[in-house]
Formats: structure tokens, C-alpha cells, sequence
């Protein structure tokens, strides 16, 4: 699926801070929105999420957003910059009411009668910083006739960094953020360096579980689920974040995640804990059937971001979603699960976090993302003689080992010969999504040969 959104907030080919930068989405003419006239009998309200990356200090002094409207000018807009609230919109901390855009645009001919596509560009009365976070942005429009104002959305199959597209009416609560459609808007101005460092965690990398074809799932509503991931030997990882596959109707508020041991095999003691943590972002992946069930469920990826990344050592760990709070449209909440093989052994449930019962045959669909260090002192280097990372791979294998690669080959299951390579580093983004055997020799004679999933 294609990404419309301009990612990390920078314009194409303006790469260094203190250069005009933007977040937002692009318009795919739907002729689809939500209601967002004031002024009237009644209010209508609608908000959309953008983040501001870690490192950054964003200045804002302009928005852009389509709407669905009639013939006449929009008379006013009022924009509101919202705080994140548990993973909805907060309390407004920047207003601007009774804003004349600077422009009202003709962006395209819509398929309804009596409206059309219009981009509105508002330059804000005065600018204002942002920091790292996520933020929402809530617009209304005044209509200048008898025609509702309608915020355009794209496709609900268009993946997006972001959760969008919350509304409500009057002084009811906000609902919505269930991925399924994304507001069409751009919130512009400059970017700079914050002089923030992140500290030297290593290189990014991750392992998981892959996805088969929406085969199933355990029930997120209630209770505790946990699969297994294994830190490599001379290696500390740093988790980062949880990106988990769900089939649901409805969407997942925010949820606690926790980090255990491994004690045989099976979930142990809690060493790390996130509380009331919400999805950074959202993407809808269709509707599949699930069995017996009577309506077909939607697939949603959820992405959560630690506040600072677990430091885990070599060895097994659990990762556990408890404490779920959802939005429902039905009772149907589950963490996506496959018969394919997967890390370690098998998912596993609980009901109190003290009894688990484990999924025979299934595993959980997700992927544990964040830097991995190498730990071999030079004590260790004398009694270590081989490891890799990560497996599953995708664009790149990892050889740790006292001596230097001579060469390495990697082969498919049915002993094909698919590349080489004499570095300790193997780029592995050419190889198809399967099963591979690599076969490593090291320059003192040694040879280890093992098996990879390359994602």
C-alpha cells in the first residue's frame, strides 16, 4: 500500500534544520469528508494527530487543509492545537478563532452535487514552538451559504503514519481514531535542531513474528496475552517500540505493556512495565473473515512508543499487552495470531497475569524494533566464538565473532546457492521473504552453518 504521508515533517530536498518543514497527508479526491461547519444551529468538530520527532523544535505559522463546500468563500475558520490525552485529543493550549483564510482554492470537481473540493490555507496570527510529542489539530469552518463544510478524508486502505480521524458534535466526547481514514491537511512551518542527543544505543534492528494471511487471533478483551522474543548472546537490546497486528471492530484506545523473564519456557516476573500507553499510530490492512465469527473484522497494525527504550540483556523474554481499553463497535478485540513457525515456542494467556496457558500452535504477529549492541569485552572475545543478529532479518545480517569473516554463503531450502559475501556485515534486502540456510567460514578455520527467516 502506498504512504502518502511526508514523513519526519521535511519537504522533499530541504534535509537540514532551520528549513521550511511540514506534516500531512495529500489529497487521493474522494469527494469524502467530515463535518466540520460552525456558526450554525449546531457545531461539529473534527481533529487529526502529527507528531514531532524526537530531536526537533517545530515552529507552526501555517495551515492547509481540503474541504468539501459549496460555491461561496468559507466566511471564517477557527484552529485549535490540542494536547494528547491517553490517545485521544486533549485540551486545546494554542486557539485561533474567527481566522479569514489566505486563500480558498479549487482542488478538484467532487462527484456530489452542489459541492466541490477546496484547499483552504490559513496563515496563523502568531507562531508557536513544538517539541517532541504527539499533538492534534482541530479545525472548523464557517460556511458563507446553506452548504456544510466537510473536512476531506482519504481511502481507508491509504497507510499513514498517524491515528486521524476523531469527530464529534457539540459538547459530546470524541470518538473515533480507527485508522480507517485519514483527514487531508498539512500543518506547516520550520524546523530546528533542539540540540537534543540520543544516547549511543547501537544499530537499529528487530525480530518478530510475520503475519499469515489473517488466519486468527486471541481475544484481546479481558485478559493478558504474551509471546516470547530471545535477545542474541553479546548482544543488549534496546526496545524501542511494539508494532502488533490486530483484527478488531473497533480501536484500541491505549493498553499496558509489559516486559518478562522467561522461566522454562513460559512467562516469569515483570521487569518493565508501560502504563496507559497509546498506539503512535494506526493502519487499516482491509476486511478478512475470522471463524466463528458472523462479520468480517478489520485488520489494524498498531504501533506503540516506549517514552525511553528497555535494556535487555542476552537471553528470552516475554512481551504481555494487558489492561486494554478499546472504543468497540462490536465486542471483538484480538492480537492477530499464525500457525507459522515463529521465535521461541508458543503464545501464551492469562487471565490474572499469574496462571498462563499456552496457545498450542500459534504464535502472536509482531515485531519488537530498536538498537542492538554488541557486549563481547575483550574477556569475552576470548571465550565467545560465534553469534548473529537479527533473525528474522531484512536488510541486513549480523556476524559477531572473534575472527574476521572469511566468507559467508547463503543458501535456500532447496540448496541454491543465492549470494556471498566476506564481510561480517551481509546485505541481505535482495532475498524473498522464506527460509534460508547461511553457511559462514571465519578466517582461523571455524565454520557455522544456521538457519535465517528472511522477512
Amino acid at each position: 500500500m502506498k504512504k502518502i504521508l511526508l514523513t519526519t515533517m521535511l519537504v522533499t530536498g530541504l534535509v537540514s534544520y532551520g528549513q521550511d518543514c511540514l506534516y500531512g497527508t495529500v489529497s487521493e479526491e474522494t469527494s469524502n469528508g467530515g463535518n466540520i461547519s460552525t456558526g450554525g444551529a449546531f457545531e461539529y468538530f473534527a481533529a487529526s494527530d502529527f507528531d514531532v520527532p524526537f530531536g526537533t523544535v517545530f515552529t507552526i505559522n501555517q495551515v492547509q487543509l481540503n474541504v468539501l463546500k459549496g460555491e461561496a468563500d468559507l466566511e471564517y475558520v477557527d484552529v485549535r492545537f490540542l494536547e494528547d490525552d491517553n490517545g485521544k485529543p486533549g485540551e486545546p493550549f494554542q486557539t485561533f478563532e474567527n481566522l479569514v483564510p489566505t486563500s480558498q482554492e479549487l482542488a478538484y470537481i467532487s462527484t456530489i452535487e452542489g459541492m466541490n473540493a477546496y484547499t483552504i490555507t490559513v496563515d496563523l496570527p502568531g507562531s508557536f514552538e513544538l517539541s517532541k510529542g504527539k499533538y492534534y489539530l482541530d479545525i472548523q469552518g464557517a460556511p458563507g451559504d446553506e452548504v456544510a463544510v466537510s473536512w476531506e478524508i482519504g481511502n481507508e486502505d491509504t497507510t499513514s503514519l498517524g491515528r486521524f480521524d476523531f469527530s464529534k458534535f457539540g459538547t459530546e466526547p470524541w470518538f473515533g481514531g480507527s485508522a480507517y481514514y485519514d483527514y487531508i491537511f498539512q500543518v506547516m512551518g520550520t524546523c530546528a535542531d533542539s540540540g537534543e542527543e540520543q544516547p549511543d544505543y547501537g544499530e537499529e534492528c528487530f525480530q518478530g513474528n510475520e503475519s499469515n494471511e489473517y488466519e486468527t487471533g486471541l481475544n484481546l478483551r479481558g485478559g493478558r496475552l504474551a509471546d516470547d522474543f530471545i535477545v542474541p548472546e553479546n548482544t543488549t537490546f534496546y526496545l524501542s517500540e511494539l508494532k502488533m497486528g490486530t483484527l478488531q471492530l473497533g480501536n484500541i484506545v491505549n493498553a499496558g505493556i509489559s516486559i518478562r523473564n522467561a522461566v522454562d519456557g513460559r512467562p516469569g516476573e515483570v521487569i518493565y512495565t508501560a502504563e496507559n500507553i497509546s498506539p503512535k499510530t494506526e493502519n487499516f490492512f482491509g476486511y478478512h473473515p475470522f471463524a466463528g465469527f458472523p462479520l468480517d473484522v478489520v485488520s489494524v497494525v498498531l504501533e506503540f512508543e516506549f517514552e525511553e527504550p528497555f535494556e535487555l540483556t542476552a537471553g528470552q523474554y516475554f512481551i504481555e499487552i494487558h489492561d486494554v481499553i478499546h472504543v468497540p463497535f462490536t465486542d471483538f478485540s484480538a492480537w492477530e495470531a499464525t500457525s507459522l513457525p515463529g521465535i521461541g515456542g508458543n503464545a501464551f494467556e492469562s487471565f490474572d497475569g499469574e496462571i498462563w496457558t499456552e496457545a498450542e500452535g500459534l504464535n502472536l504477529v509482531f515485531d519488537v524494533l530498536g538498537y542492538c549492541k554488541e557486549t563481547l569485552g575483550v574477556d569475552d572475545l576470548e571465550k565467545s566464538d560465534f553469534s548473529f543478529y537479527p533473525n528474522p532479518v531484512i536488510n541486513e545480517l549480523n556476524i559477531l565473532s572473534k575472527s574476521e569473516v572469511k566468507n559467508s554463503s547463503v543458501y535456500n531450502v532447496s540448496g541454491q546457492l543465492i549470494l556471498k559475501s566476506k564481510s561480517k556485515k551481509i546485505n541481505t534486502s535482495s532475498l524473498s521473504a522464506g527460509v534460508y540456510v547461511v553457511k559462514t567460514e571465519l578466517v582461523n578455520g571455524q565454520i557455522e552453518t544456521f538457519k535465517i527467516i528472511k522477512r
